[in-house]
């Protein structure tokens, strides 16, 4: 083999491992971790809501628990829990199943709700247990509460949030959302701090759906603020951090 062929060997086999560990450096997780955050609804301040995210290997279980405290408990008895199950690698974060146990109490009386949609692989399609109805699978689905994390790890991971296909499955419905504000800087106040925060803020939205999001770039991207807007009986409902999260 002649100097000049090695010589263009060495440099594509240099280029390929300067390529290839670029983008192993650029790969992340999603950490363990635990979070609060003051829930208002319809312009009411209800309390807190925990969220709690662990994996095992590539398991992983996001966990909402959220209650009425203080005077609002006084007028709304409602509390759910909400178990989300993903599988998390360095190359892709795929949403698995979704379930809510909504718990409400009136005249001393409890009432249980369950809502469960799973991902069936088998028959490509995501399925709505209680009501045994169905919707294709679609690329990057998630649930309403777990989206804000999965934009997280799309940020982390440096993905290209334009050429991002990403779609929002509902109990009632299945819809692909589109980006309307990508990046946009803006400060962050809250209670726990006297300083404002970095946070880079993103809207998408459906025909029935639109999602306010603040990730914190300083601190890995992390949601610090969430509003979910039902556009067709406008009704919103506002997540912002009540102190900042606790890695496990």
């Amino acid at each position: 083999m002649s100097y000049l062929r090695l010589k263009i060997v060495h440099s594509i086999g240099l280029s390929l491992l300067i390529a290839l560990y670029t983008a192993s450096s650029f790969s992340a997780t999603l950490p363990n971790f635990k979070s609060s955050y003051y829930v208002n609804a319809f312009g009411v301040e209800l309390g807190k809501a925990t969220h709690q995210f662990q994996c095992q290997q590539t398991d992983c279980t996001l966990v909402s628990r959220a209650k009425p405290s203080g005077f609002a408990a006084m007028f709304f008895s409602d509390s759910s829990i909400e178990t989300i199950q993903l599988k998390q690698s360095k190359d892709a974060l795929t949403w698995l199943s979704y379930h809510k146990l909504g718990i409400s109490k009136k005249d001393g009386k409890t009432t249980k709700k369950h809502t469960t949609m799973k991902r069936d692989e088998s028959n490509n399609q995501v399925i709505f247990i209680e009501k045994n109805r169905t919707w294709p699978i679609q690329t990057n689905t998630f649930d309403i509460m777990s989206i804000s994390y999965a934009i997280q790890y799309f940020k982390l991971n440096q993905h290209s949030l334009k050429a991002l296909e990403l779609h929002i499955q509902d109990s009632n419905f299945q819809e692909k959302l589109i980006f309307k504000t990508i990046d946009q800087p803006e400060k962050l106040e809250f209670k726990f701090s006297n300083r404002s925060f970095n946070a880079l803020k993103y809207v998408f939205e459906s025909q029935k759906s639109r999602i306010e999001l603040w990730l914190l770039p300083d601190h890995s991207y992390f949601p610090g603020k969430i509003r979910l807007i039902n556009k067709k009986e406008d009704k919103t409902i506002t997540l912002t951090l009540s102190e900042l999260p606790k890695i496990l």
